[in-house]
């Protein structure tokens, strides 16, 4: 069997749990105006933030051109070059009429992984995630931390269909890691929300907002899903 009749079945579910939260009742999934609007606050704050970073010496000038761009502990992009990244994909999709899709992602239940064993091992699930994330990905494809707890993955030339096989492959790849740290031995599971410009939003924020509503619609069915918006 060939790779693309393999996935034809996998699309199929993703496409079948989107169309049954279609049949809903108005209002179970549209777009969130509060949600929205928390994504553009959550923007202010960072950036704001950002302007507030000490400077240091010109010895060390590459050190923090690395830090404004790279989030410390995955080496992923951060927030703010996630945003710059997104808008540029954005305006290029614009001028060529392409797809560009959006993919939101959590470790399901992370608090509870940091309660039973404690911060470092859950910083070293979010570095395995990160990892997998780099190996399931094409060279132009973009992660990164977009929030403490959540990742982000920008898909240029890609359609929701595409992308939520995307994200199935990595929502598997994550559920079989084996996670070994403090002597403790265990798995986790992912839920991932897709959104697609220009279809779901035209906005990079609005975009946003739709992935980030597709993940929680995920993790309220359960977690352990793709769902696309």
């Amino acid at each position: 069997m060939s790779d693309q009749a393999a996935e034809q079945p996998l699309l199929q579910t993703i496409c079948d749990d989107s169309r049954r939260r279609r049949n809903m009742p108005t209002g179970a999934f549209t777009g969130n105006t509060e949600l929205l609007e928390r994504v553009r606050e959550y923007e202010r704050a960072t950036l704001s933030a950002q302007q507030h970073v000490p400077t240091m010496s010109s010895a060390k000038a590459e050190d923090i051109e690395r830090l404004a761009l790279i989030d410390g502990l995955t080496e992923l992009y951060n927030h703010r070059t996630l945003l710059k990244e997104l808008k540029a994909e954005l305006s290029r999709s614009r001028r060529y009429k392409h797809h560009m899709s959006l993919c939101m992602l959590v470790v399901d239940d992370l608090e509870g992984i940091v309660r039973r064993f404690g911060y470092l091992t859950g910083d070293a699930v979010l570095k395995v995630v990160a990892n997998v994330l780099r190996g399931a990905l094409r060279e132009m494809d973009i992660p990164a931390k977009y929030a403490e707890q959540q990742f982000c993955i920008v898909l240029p030339g890609t359609t929701v269909a595409g992308a939520s096989l995307v994200s199935e492959r990595i929502r598997q790849r994550i559920g079989n890691q084996a996670i070994a740290h403090n002597w403790q031995s265990f798995s986790v599971t992912a839920s991932i929300g897709v959104a697609e410009y220009p279809s779901d939003a035209t906005e990079y924020d609005e975009l946003i907002a739709r992935s980030i509503e597709a993940m929680g619609y995920a993790i309220a069915r359960g977690g352990d899903r793709v769902f696309a918006a």
